[in-house]
C-alpha cells in the first residue's frame, strides 16, 4: 500500500494579521517534511522555495493561486466577506479572504495531487502541523490495507460536528460562524476518490453557499457535507474538541492528540444543546438532504465544459 502526502504553502499576507510569517511558516513547513512520507508540495510558482528543504522522495509542484478554482470566485468572496452581519469577525477567514480561500482549497490541491501520483492514498498534512506532530516512534505505517478497506475519506471531527449528528439537525446560521466541525490539519483520500471530493466541495461553494451570500471555512463545509451524508465511504477515525495532528497520528501508531475540552468549549456545546434542538428544521441542513441528483447533473455538465 503506497501512501504519499500532500500540502502547500501560498502567503496570503498572514503576518500583518497575526505575525505568522512565511520565514515561520517555511520553518514549520521543513519540520512537517520531515515527516516519514513521501510530500508533494504545493507552491505558487512566484514564490521563492530555496528555503524548502525536501527529502529524497519529496517533490514540488507549482501551481498558481489564480489557477485554483476558489480564486476563480474572488470578487464573490471577498464582497460576502466585507458585507456579512452574522458572521465571526474573530476569525481569520473573515479578515484575510484570501487566507479562506486557500483553505477551502484543500482538497483541490488533493485532487491535482492525485494526478501527480499513483499512490494508494494521499494523506493532507498542513504546512504548520509540524508543532502538533508527536513522536512517531520507528516512523513506520501501523495501518494496514485492510484497516483502509473501503475507506475514501478519512477524518476527525469534533465535539461540535458529534453534537449535531447526534441530535439530526445542523443550523444553516451555522456557515459563517467558523465552529470547528472537524480537524483539517490531516485527513487520508483514497487517489480514486480525491477528484470526486473535491467536485463535492465545489458544488456545495457554487451552487448553495455563493448564490446565497454565505461563506466559511473548510473545517464548517467538509463537516457539513458529511453531516448531510454527501460523503460516501467516510471513515471517523476519532472523535475530540479539534485540533492536533490526528491522521498522522493514527497512521504511525503514535500517542493521539489529547488536548482536553476547555471550560468555553464545554458551555458553548452545553448552549447549541438547546440552540440546535430550538432551531426549526426547515432553517436546518438535515441528515440525507444532499441533493444527490443534482450534484451528478453538475459534475456532468462541468466535464463537458
Amino acid at each position: 500500500m503506497k501512501i504519499v502526502a500532500v500540502t502547500g504553502f501560498y502567503d496570503v499576507g498572514r503576518a500583518g494579521y497575526d505575525s505568522r510569517s512565511p520565514e515561520h511558516y517555511i520553518d514549520w513547513l521543513n519540520r512537517t517534511l520531515q515527516t516519514p512520507l513521501p510530500f508533494l508540495v504545493f507552491l505558487d510558482p512566484a514564490f521563492d522555495a530555496s528555503s524548502v528543504v525536501l527529502k529524497p522522495g519529496d517533490r514540488i509542484v507549482h501551481v498558481p493561486r489564480s489557477e485554483l478554482t476558489m480564486f476563480r470566485h474572488q470578487d464573490k468572496i471577498e464582497e460576502i466577506v466585507a458585507t456579512s452581519q452574522n458572521v465571526n469577525r474573530r476569525d481569520i477567514a473573515f479578515n484575510i479572504p484570501e487566507y479562506g480561500m486557500i483553505v477551502m482549497s484543500k482538497l483541490e490541491l488533493v485532487k491535482r495531487a492525485s494526478k501527480e501520483t499513483d499512490a494508494d492514498f494521499l494523506v493532507w498534512v498542513d504546512a504548520g502541523l509540524s508543532r502538533f506532530i508527536p513522536d512517531l516512534g520507528d516512523g513506520k505505517i501501523k495501518v494496514t490495507k485492510a484497516d483502509l478497506e473501503g475507506v475514501n475519506f478519512g477524518l476527525t471531527t469534533t465535539l461540535h460536528l458529534a453534537q449535531r449528528m447526534r441530535i439530526g439537525r445542523f443550523p444553516r446560521s451555522m456557515v459563517g460562524r467558523t465552529l470547528a466541525m472537524m480537524s483539517a490539519g490531516d485527513f487520508i483520500v483514497a487517489r480514486g476518490f480525491a477528484e470526486e471530493l473535491s467536485d463535492r466541495m465545489d458544488f456545495l461553494v457554487e451552487t448553495e453557499w455563493l448564490p446565497a451570500g454565505l461563506w466559511d471555512n473548510e473545517q464548517v463545509a467538509i463537516g457539513s457535507l458529511l453531516f448531510r451524508g454527501a460523503l460516501p465511504g467516510t471513515r471517523i477515525i476519532r472523535t475530540h474538541v479539534g485540533g492536533g495532528a490526528n491522521t498522522v497520528s493514527w497512521l504511525f501508531g503514535a500517542e493521539p492528540y489529547g488536548r482536553k475540552p476547555p471550560l468555553y468549549v464545554r458551555w458553548r456545546i452545553l448552549l447549541d444543546e438547546f440552540r440546535t434542538r430550538r432551531t426549526p428544521k426547515d432553517d436546518c441542513y438535515l441528515p440525507g438532504d444532499f441533493p444527490e441528483a443534482e450534484f451528478q447533473s453538475w459534475v456532468r455538465a462541468r466535464r463537458t465544459v
